[in-house]
């Protein structure tokens, strides 16, 4: 089978398409055939070795023999399933992350997917695993769990006040559209060419960051998720509500002290302070992957793509992705 490797560390250049024997399922392993997939931050963070955290685990000088193989968001098939697998038989539709993605066969832990909704391609779900899984956890870290409810005679609660900034990118766009379905007023963040389509997708406010400093403003924010990792969190709590949150998902800046004091300042001034500020990583959670499946087969939730690219122009679609201007999601898919 074709498989997209890296035995280097460096840009689009050192992926290489091999012909790799097919994986054996574990015993609480789906085998999926992968119809499509996508290029995530986490893609390229490993991808690079950038930051150097992650050469910890993927290796100092060169990837790991056994981390090679690239790419996360999977959507695919069900080829086989292992003994102790309950939820997936053969045929069945599925959708999650894991490892080995930019594959024609790739074994997933049971718990990284989910059926996928009839009616919603392949191509599309290609884009959804951590992108989406993101989005929710984030905003659910910030406190937004689900829209207000309240009883007879009671005065209907104000809706959470929430600002996304990088609205227009793979996260952003899944946190605009899930802050609304959670209840929220969303002010999104991102440059001119991206403020109409932050807008179709929902957003209840627009703020092109090209003309408009967002810092400056006054105290109004519940929530605060930060997606562009290029604010001082000084600077963005001045916009925060005296109880509100900050969230910062995904890598900070910086390649050695940053990845390791941004989260750590983060943590240390929500211990002396009403407000939250943490910085966040998604994790794995079949409930929420599950809730997601859901959003998109009710059509409540759309993924936006960006470009498509067959897993022959994978580096493409890499380098679209690193020169940071991708609107939604990058897709690649796997014929």
């Amino acid at each position: 089978m074709r498989s997209v490797i890296a035995e280097t560390y460096g840009g689009p250049e050192s992926l290489r398409i091999v012909d790799a024997p097919p994986p054996t399922p574990a015993p609480d392993q789906v085998l999926v055939r992968v119809a499509a997939s996508s290029v995530n931050p986490l893609d390229t963070h490993e991808l690079t070795g950038r930051p150097y955290l992650v050469r910890i685990v993927r290796g100092l000088r060169a990837p790991k023999p056994d981390g090679r193989a690239m790419g996360s968001d999977i959507a695919g098939v069900v080829e086989a399933v292992g003994d102790q697998v309950t939820r997936f038989a053969v045929g069945d539709r599925v959708v999650g992350f894991g490892r080995a993605a930019w594959s024609e066969l790739t074994a997933v832990t049971e718990s990284g997917l989910v059926r996928l909704p009839e009616g919603v391609p392949l191509v599309d779900a290609g884009g959804v695993g951590v992108a989406a899984i993101t989005a929710l956890q984030g905003l659910r870290r910030g406190g937004l769990v689900g829209p207000a409810t309240w009883g007879p005679g009671e005065v209907e609660p104000m809706r959470p006040r929430v600002l996304i900034i990088g609205a227009s990118g793979g996260v952003g766009t899944f946190a605009v559209q899930i802050a609304k379905l959670l209840g929220a007023h969303v002010t999104a963040v991102t440059s001119t060419r991206n403020l109409e389509l932050v807008a179709r997708l929902g957003a209840d406010d627009v703020i092109d960051y090209t003309t408009t400093e967002v810092t400056r403003g006054i105290a109004r924010f519940d929530l605060v998720l930060e997606l562009a990792g290029n604010r001082r969190r000084r600077d963005l709590a001045r916009i925060l509500t005296p109880t509100g949150s900050l969230i910062a998902c995904g890598a900070p800046r910086g390649q050695w002290l940053g990845p390791l004091l941004g989260p750590a300042g983060l943590a240390i001034a929500s211990r002396f302070s009403r407000r939250t500020y943490a910085s966040f990583l998604a994790k794995r959670d079949t409930d929420d992957l599950q809730r997601i499946a859901d959003w998109l087969g009710e059509g409540a939730l759309r993924v936006v793509i960006d470009e498509v690219h067959p897993l022959d122009r994978i580096a493409d679609a890499v380098a679209h992705q690193l020169g940071e201007h991708a609107r939604g999601k990058v897709i690649v898919t796997i014929p």
